[in-house]
Parts: C-alpha cells; sequence; structure tokens
C-alpha cells in the first residue's frame, strides 16, 4: 500500500497569518506537520490537537484527500489518502487548517515513481484525475455501471449489468465483458460505465488505453463523453463526444473493420444535430495491443488523436471548432463513458444471429487507464 519514506516531526506548524491580523481564538497542533510519502497509493494518519472548532481542506484534491474535514475541541484522527504517483516527478499538495481566525498548513511530497511504467504527462500539463484500475473491483467513487436494455436509443441487442461477469478489474485493467446468453429477456449482455456527477470537468487532455476485442462483426467499443448536465437537459441538448467508436457498417462492408473507426459531436440546438468523421487507420487497432485515444478540448477545438504518445507528430483523426449552437454544449462540464454495445444502428445488425464476433460465446475491451490533464 503505502511507502512513509520520512515524517519530519516538527514542534509546531507555521502560521500565515498576516500580523495585523485579530488575535487567533484558540490554538491547533499537527503531527507530524509534514509528510513526505512514498509513490504508491495508499493512506497515513496525522493527529489534529486542539480546544476549538476547526476545518480542513486540500489544495489539490485530484490525488490527495483527507477524512474528516473538521471537528471539534480535542485530539482526532485524520486518515491522508493519496493516489499512486506514476510521473517522474514529486508532487505537493498543502492542507489548510482554519480555526478561529487563523490557519495551519500542512505539507505533503509525494515521491516520484521509482520502478514500473512511469506516467506520460503531456508538456504543460497536470495530471488532474485518473483511474489505473490498480484494486480488486471497480472504483465506485469513479464509475457508476449502468443496467438495462431496451436498445439505449440504437435499437442495441445487449442487457448492460453490473455483474463482474461484465464487468470486472483483473491484473490492474478495467475489463468489459459481452456474453452470448439469455438474460432477462435479451439475447446478450455487457457493460456501460459512466462517471456522471463523480468525475466531470472542463477541457483538458483526455486519453485512454484500450484493448480492444475483434469487433466483426456486431461489436461496438466507443469511450465518449457527455455534459454533466444530462439530467436536467436531456440528450442532445447536453452534447455529446465521442472521442472513438468502432464496428461501423460501412467498415464492415469494406472489410476494415479493425482499421475503421471515427470520433463525433452531436448536440441539440436546433434538434439532434452532428459532425461525424471516420478513417481507416494504416494500421489494426485491434491486434491484441493497447492504443491510446486522445482527446484535447479547449474553448475552441475538440481535436481527437490515436497514439499520440507514440507517434507525437500525429495528426488528429478528428478536429471541429468550437461554436455556441444555442446551449454552448461543447463549453461546459463533461462525465466519461465506456461501453460495449452489441449490434444496433451503428453496426447495422438487429440480429444476434448476425453477431458473428461472438462465436466463442464472449469478448472483452480491457482498459488499462483513463487520464485527464489540464493546462497548468
Amino acid at each position: 500500500m503505502l511507502s512513509i519514506i520520512s515524517a519530519a516531526l516538527l514542534l509546531c506548524c507555521a502560521c500565515s497569518v498576516p500580523e495585523d491580523a485579530p488575535a487567533a481564538e484558540g490554538s491547533l497542533s499537527v503531527s507530524p506537520s509534514e509528510l513526505v510519502l512514498g509513490y504508491e497509493e495508499g493512506e497515513a494518519v496525522i493527529e489534529v490537537t486542539t480546544d476549538c472548532e476547526w476545518g480542513a481542506s486540500v489544495a489539490d484534491a485530484s490525488w490527495c484527500a483527507i477524512f474528516p474535514g473538521g471537528g471539534i475541541a480535542g485530539e482526532t484522527s485524520v486518515k491522508v489518502k493519496v493516489g499512486k504517483n506514476m510521473s517522474a516527478e514529486e508532487r505537493t499538495a498543502t492542507v489548510t487548517f482554519r480555526y478561529g481566525n487563523s490557519r495551519k498548513d500542512l505539507k505533503i511530497t509525494q515521491t516520484p515513481s521509482s520502478d514500473g511504467p512511469q506516467m506520460f504527462v503531456p508538456e504543460g500539463y497536470r495530471l488532474i484525475w485518473s483511474d489505473e484500475f490498480d484494486g480488486k473491483s471497480l472504483n465506485e467513487d469513479n464509475w457508476t455501471a449502468e443496467t438495462g436494455a431496451g436498445g439505449w436509443g440504437n435499437s442495441e441487442l445487449q442487457y448492460y449489468t453490473d455483474r463482474t461477469e461484465n464487468v470486472d478489474v483483473r491484473d490492474g485493467k478495467l475489463v468489459i465483458t459481452a456474453r452470448r446468453e439469455n438474460y432477462k429477456g435479451a439475447p446478450v449482455t455487457s457493460a456501460r460505465l459512466i462517471t456522471l456527477d463523480k468525475v466531470k470537468f472542463l477541457y483538458g487532455y483526455v486519453v485512454a488505453s484500450i484493448k480492444f476485442p475483434k469487433t466483426a462483426n456486431g461489436l461496438w467499443p466507443a469511450f465518449w463523453m457527455m455534459g454533466n448536465d444530462i439530467r436536467t437537459n436531456p440528450w442532445p441538448n447536453c452534447g455529446e463526444t465521442d472521442i472513438l467508436e468502432m464496428g461501423h457498417a460501412n467498415g464492415i462492408k469494406a472489410g476494415t473493420q479493425e482499421k475503421f473507426l471515427n470520433g463525433a459531436c452531436h448536440w441539440g440546438v436546433p434538434g439532434h444535430q452532428y459532425y461525424a468523421h471516420d478513417i481507416t487507420n494504416s494500421y489494426s487497432v485491434q491486434d491484441g495491443k493497447f492504443h491510446t485515444f486522445t482527446c484535447i478540448w479547449d474553448q475552441d477545438y475538440i481535436r481527437m488523436y490515436i497514439d499520440l504518445e507514440t507517434y507525437p507528430d500525429a495528426q488528429p483523426y478528428f478536429e471541429m471548432k468550437i461554436v455556441d449552437f444555442g446551449d454552448n454544449e461543447f463549453r461546459k462540464e463533461n462525465f466519461i463513458l465506456l461501453n460495449l454495445a452489441v449490434g444496433g444502428n451503428f453496426p447495422g445488425i438487429w440480429d444476434i444471429g448476425q453477431v458473428t464476433a461472438l462465436k466463442d460465446g464472449f469478448a472483452e475491451m480491457e482498459v488499462d487507464y483513463v487520464r485527464v490533464f489540464q493546462k497548468k
């Protein structure tokens, strides 16, 4: 779990209250007053002693969290939880304790990764969130597994479940499995994951490393985003950004299913509008290897790339200039979706008997990580 490299035990924390500030009400001490932690994900405990009520917050909550975030007079054990640091640089966070008219800061430093693969951090960006799927099960603080059938607006065949048979975390990978089985009236099951109201962000460098199954014929995997206001501003007005889709009927017709992919944007003023662009890639992305799919999204453009970390000069396979179509669909917080659909309008297959991709009874889509960076 957590490697604590050192914990400097100081007599007191430096107080940053200006000299002309009102006299402090009460007192507060923290032990240790500074933490230097190893790169692994894990937890540590600090002791807070005070004679008054207090509250605390973390300046960079993307990788560091505390609990509880406040308390009353007395001694309180505060748990510090940090995510794994896979970058080549150390990172710091500040926990600020507020009591009366005063405050004290606790500095937390996490060392860089010393073994294994290091995270690629695009120049000029910083990591704000990631799921490396290092746990033993799906992190429900990040993801919700949607359930149900009914075609999902596209005449799809699958019933989405939250069973481990369809969504699991194994060997550091998220595994979404489509299975040929009769389940609650549907001929096939699979999984669809969303970060709605759990992980949301405005603009960034959004990337996932994915290993696809053979989609020929009938599988429809996707990595995409939607506006986090979808509950009050239903699709398509919430906006939709399809970073990566595979399995389209045109790829089936041309016999290029392993190379044929597309990106798209959907919005709702006036009515359902969209812009999509597909490519036949120069190499297979269903070759049993992981490939990265990246969306670089700012206030002016949405651009999508394949294997950008491997080929930094790659040109986008999708590019769209953002304008206000009526509801600023692409200038508001989004959440992330991952799913493996079966059949439907996209592949042009509505009969389970025509889904040849499940000849072995199942197919797996693996995700190594999903990361969101934002400009420094």
